[in-house]
Order: structure tokens, then sequence, then C-alpha cells
């Protein structure tokens, strides 16, 4: 009898601990209250698929109905999706991803930015008015300042191609001033994160620093021993998709770029760290403001052209005026060389560029971002590119056979070599070794190249496997075919990888930049209107909409859900990469749901006036849990008494048997 009352009294405590942690529980999972309405009007995202640019969009039309708008998402191939910006625009919000390699900003990350070993982003591309990239349709006249003559913003960014900067602290200056007014006055768009990308690589490769790069790698990696599955120690084998131009003048992929860039050189190296140094260019000076004159390094050979129909040429002047003609003449991206406005060729390893920042004009005004340019851009063999011309006698002829067979046999100045090509298949480089950066003969003392380049030189040979399927690649760097691959986007494979003790991880931000663009041409009626607010006129409806917009969404939540919260959030309009030219205080644009309806209550101030206690979805949730709780807490209750009751009754019935006894 005892042990039977020990069983009771134990079977109620349990059920007590269980109903009050039951009840515990209950309480906890209360939703945060969020107000539903009916929408005040229907906007359009679109971007294109792949990434998690489509889940962007998906959260972005969850957060907006909190505060009234619907959102319809679109998601396009590429070329439909580039269409509709460039063409079309037929949509109020886009979802990018802008990167740092060649088409807008240069990654920088520096503590000396002034005089001439300066590497600027280049902003007037994405948000001035004749930007190249300027997707949201901003024009002068959002901004007109009579007295300026121009638009605020426009104004601001000329300043910073045109200013002379004393130090870096007036440099900063300027490009605080031009982004929190961009982010505050205008708001083109909001800003989501600055993502980290990962490589994996078989443990036993020495030397590899994914800052730096692969070539800046080669000359410091060697293999200790081989690998599960390695075929060669003296080889390293990557992945990539197929590339499709190897001119550099006409590349719009990162595959062609890749292979370009591993084979030709540019005049200036731009370091991880932002860094500048020479490179073919061994020095660089300024002479009257708007003068450029670049001296040459001297000993430098072309690799032999295809057909060995050129040999022993040496780099000289012409190369350097035939690249920038046919950049600023023939390229795809010529419009970004109207800062040059002659040249002349001093001698065979110095030349003079003329700059001019506003070209317009009639007075010639400085360029300071000429080291962004010549960092990016890669020197093109005159000799070969350049037998023949048009009527002008200038002019290259791009029809020649000799500019159709450097598509796919490019060959340079750099470390690599091309070696072999099998289409669909992979695509071999192998270590020029009569390089001049591995030729102790040529004066190299202002590169401090040993250290940036190494000196090993062990590996002999790139193999580039063509694999675009990334399940297949993963299978394929397992089974020990394949060396090293990216593994940004696939948490999954990060754990797994992370896990194995043969493998190791490399992380490093990236230069990029994910945005949600808003198109603020005034044919869109809500998100681009410049009509004053009812309830504020010193601020337009489009400003208000977008502001309501900034603080709507829920960059955490996103970033946790999708990127397991490892991603870095932020507001500003360029790179963090930038470092000390994101303004330290800039607005923030943090999930502020109160302030969001505050925004939405000056374009819509008749709503609120009438709706100022609209019941809410998560209100009636709660009073629904309330209830529930307060039912399931007074059934625990009785269920104790009872329990209390019948514990009572068999310890009295227990005392009147022994009584009787």
């Amino acid at each position: 009898m005892i042990c039977q009352r020990k069983s009771i009294t134990s079977i109620i405590l349990i059920v007590t601990i269980i109903s009050f942690s039951t009840m515990g529980n209950l309480i906890s999972v209360q939703p945060n209250s969020v107000r539903s309405m009916e929408p005040f009007f229907t906007l359009v995202a679109k971007t294109n698929r792949g990434g998690f640019r489509p889940d962007y969009l998906n959260f972005l039309k969850q957060h907006l109905a909190r505060i009234g708008i619907n959102v319809d998402v679109v998601v396009q191939d590429w070329f439909s999706f580039v269409t509709e910006l460039i063409v079309f625009r037929n949509f109020d919000i886009a979802y990018l991803d802008f990167s740092g390699s060649n088409g807008d900003f240069l990654s920088a990350n520096k503590e000396e930015y002034i005089s001439q070993n300066t590497i600027l982003p280049d902003v007037s591309k994405m948000y001035s008015e004749n930007g190249t990239l300027n997707v949201f349709g901003y024009n002068v006249d959002m901004d007109w300042s009579s007295e300026l003559g121009t638009g605020i913003n426009d104004y601001y960014l000329s300043l910073l191609k045109t200013t002379e900067y004393s130090d870096i602290d007036e440099l900063c200056s300027y490009y605080w001033t031009w982004e929190g007014y961009l982010m505050n006055e205008i708001l083109p768009c909001v800003p989501t994160f600055a993502p980290k990308t990962y490589t994996s690589y078989w443990r036993n490769l020495e030397g590899y620093n994914m800052s730096e790069g692969l070539t800046q790698s080669w000359g410091k990696m060697n293999w200790d021993g081989s690998h599960y599955g390695q075929e060669s120690t003296k080889e390293l084998v990557i992945t990539d998709s197929a590339w499709i131009d190897l001119n550099p003048l006409f590349q719009d992929d990162s595959s062609s770029r890749f292979i370009s860039s591993a084979i030709l050189d540019p005049l200036v190296w731009c370091d991880t760290d932002g860094s500048v140094w020479p490179h073919l260019a061994t020095s660089w000076e300024i002479i009257d403001k708007n003068i450029l004159r670049i001296h040459l390094r001297k000993g430098v050979k072309w690799q032999p052209d295809p057909d060995e129909l050129f040999v022993d040429e040496n780099f000289d002047v012409n190369d350097v005026y035939f690249t920038l003609y046919a950049w600023s003449h023939l390229s795809d991206e010529r419009d970004s060389f109207n800062w040059i406005c002659g040249m002349n060729i001093i001698d065979n390893y110095t030349i003079d560029i003329h700059m001019d920042s506003r070209p317009s004009t009639d007075e010639e005004e400085p360029y300071n971002n000429f080291l962004g340019e010549l960092a990016s851009r890669l020197i093109l063999p005159e000799h070969y590119l350049n037998q023949t011309q048009l009527a002008d006698g200038v002019t290259p002829d791009i029809t020649h056979e000799s500019w159709d067979w450097f598509t796919s046999h490019c060959f340079g100045t750099g470390l690599f070599q091309l070696k072999t090509f099998q289409e669909g298949t992979e695509t071999e480089l192998s270590l020029y070794k009569n390089c001049w950066l591995m030729n102790h003969s040529i004066d190299k003392s202002n590169m401090d190249v040993e250290e940036r380049f190494g000196t090993k030189w062990e590996l002999e040979k790139l193999r580039i496997r063509i694999i675009p399927d990334q399940p297949t690649a993963f299978l394929e760097f397992e089974a020990g075919k394949v060396d090293m691959e990216v593994v940004t986007g696939y948490p999954e494979m990060y754990d797994e990888y992370d896990l194995d003790s043969d493998l190791a991880i490399q992380s490093d931000f990236l230069p990029s930049l994910g945005l949600y663009a808003f198109n603020l041409r005034e044919n869109r009626a809500f998100i681009g209107s410049l009509v004053p607010c009812p309830e504020d006129p010193t601020m337009t409806i489009g400003l208000a909409i977008r502001k309501a917009i900034a603080y709507a969404i829920d960059r955490i939540e996103i970033d946790n859900v999708i990127h397991r919260g490892e991603y870095t959030i932020t507001d500003h309009p360029i790179y963090l990469t930038f470092d000390k030219l994101c303004h330290p205080n800039i607005i923030e644009y943090n999930y502020n749901r109160e302030r969001a309806l505050g925004y939405m209550a000056k374009v819509f101030p008749e709503y609120w006036e009438t709706h100022s206690d609209y019941p809410t979805y998560a209100n009636t949730q709660n009073l629904f849990l309330s209830i529930l709780v307060a039912v399931i807490f007074s059934i625990i209750i009785l269920a104790l008494i009872l329990g209390l009751v019948l514990c009572f009754a068999i310890i009295l019935a227990d005392i009147i048997q022994k009584n009787k006894k």
C-alpha cells in the first residue's frame, strides 16, 4: 500500500510538472503582433533565377504585406531580366548583386587613399544620371538645384571625381557627405548583405591564400604529399563554367575574365588590401593636374602567338597606346574611357595621357580614379592585333583573322600560358617559365615581388575542368579528382567539409553588394512619384514609400533563415571593402514596422484617421491562446485537487484499516 501511495504521488507530481511546462510553452510561442490590412497598392518585383535572389523577393513579399503593400514576384532568366532592366523597365523593385570584377567598383581596403597611389570606387557609374549602371533611373530633376545647375546628387558625385584631396580625412568627408545625402534624400536602393565566400581544398596544399587569389598564391604553393584520388603533385585542378571570349575587350562572364587575367597583365596591380603596386608600369606621375605620365617596364617579353609568327617580341609603349585606344573606341566598356581626351608617345617606354573628368565642358578637369581603370584593364599585343587598320589608318581592323584567333587563343605577358583547350571538358594553363616575374635580370625592386608572388614556382600546370553542375563538381572534389572547390551558397557542404580532417576551408569577404533596387522613374505610380506627401510636403510620395519599404524589410530574419546569420548586413551603397570611405554614421534602415507605418501614414493619412485601433490577426491569436491557456490551467488545477482528494482518501482508508486491526 505504501508503494501504491508513492506511485500515485509520483504520478501527480509528474503530471503537474508536464502540465506547467506545457503551459509555459504555450505562452512562449505567441507570435509578434503583425497588423493585417488590405493592401493599398501592388508593386512588381523582379530578379533572375539562381542563388538566393528569388528567396529574397519572397521575403520582401511577406514583409511588405505587414504594411499594406502587395508584391507580385517575377523570376526571369538572366537575358530577360537584363533586358527588363535596360530596355523595358517594367518593375518597381529589382534584386541585384554587384561584384568587384571589372564591372562597377574595384575592391579596396587600405590605409592610404591619397596622392597618386589611390584607387577609388567610381560610384558615378551606378548612381549618376548618365551612369552606365544606373538601373534606378535617377535623374537630376529629382533633386534639381538652380544654384548648382544640376541635381544635388550629381553635384556631389562630380566633386568625388574632380576634387584634389590633401589628406584622407578630407577625402572621406566628401564620400561621407555624398553617401549620407544619397541614402537619406534619394534612397535608390536598400543594401542587404556583404557576403562571404568559402573555398574548400585538400589540406596537403600549402601556401594557398584565398584573399590573394590563385595567381598571387602560385609562387608560394606546393603539395605536401598526395591526397586521395590525386593524379599529379605538379598541377592544381579546379572547376568552372565554360569560358566564352578570351579577348578582354568583349568579355561579360567571369570564367573568361579569370583565364585572361591569368595570361595578360595590367599596368598596375591592386593587392587584396587595396594597395597599388607597379606592374607593367614602373611608375607614374601627374603633370599640370591633367596629364598622367606613365613609365613602362623594360625587358618584358610577349609569349609567342599561337602560330609562332611573332617571337621574341618586346612589350613597349605601342602596346599601351593600342590597348587604351582599343578600350576607349572598340570595347564594350568604351563609355568608361571618356576621361581620356588624348595620348602622346614620349619614347618607347613613356606615354602621356591627357585626362578630363568632364569632357562635355570646355575646361579640362582632373580625373582621380585613373589607377582604378589602369588596374582593371589588361594590356593587349599590338604587334598581333594591329596588323591592319581601317581606311583612317588608325582604327584597328577587328575583322582581321588575328582578332578571331585571339578570342580563343589569347596570349600575353603574364604568369600563365594557354596550353590546351577541350571544348566542354577542360582548359589547361601552363606556367610560363620565361615570364618577367620570374626573370631575375629584370628590375623589380619597387614591387616586393618575392613577398607578394612567392619564389617556389613548384606547380607547373593549372587545369580548369568545365563542370557547370555544382553537385557533380562536389562529387569530383570528394573523389580527389578536383583539388579545390567553392562552397559558397551550400551550407550543408560547408558543414560536411569542415568536419573532414583531410580538407581545409578558407573564407573572405567579397567585394560585393546585394540590394533591393527601386525604380525611381516617374512612370512608376507610387514608388517613383514626385508628388509631395499630403501630410509632409517636404517629402515626395515616392521617397516616403521607399523609406517605408526600407524599414519594413527584416534583413536579420532573412540572414538567419537563409544564411544562418553568417552574412554581414550593410547600409552602405558601396562595398564594405572600401573600409574608411564607408560613412561611419550612415542612416540605418533596421527593421521597424512602426516607423514604416509612419511613412505610409504620410501618404495615406485618411486610413489611420479611421483605423487607429484596427484589430490584428495576431491580437486575435493572442486572445485565443490566452483563453486556451486559461482553460488548460483550470483543468490542471481541477485535476490536482481531485488527485489530492484521492490521495487523502487512500491515506484515510489505510489508517482506518490499521485501527480495525
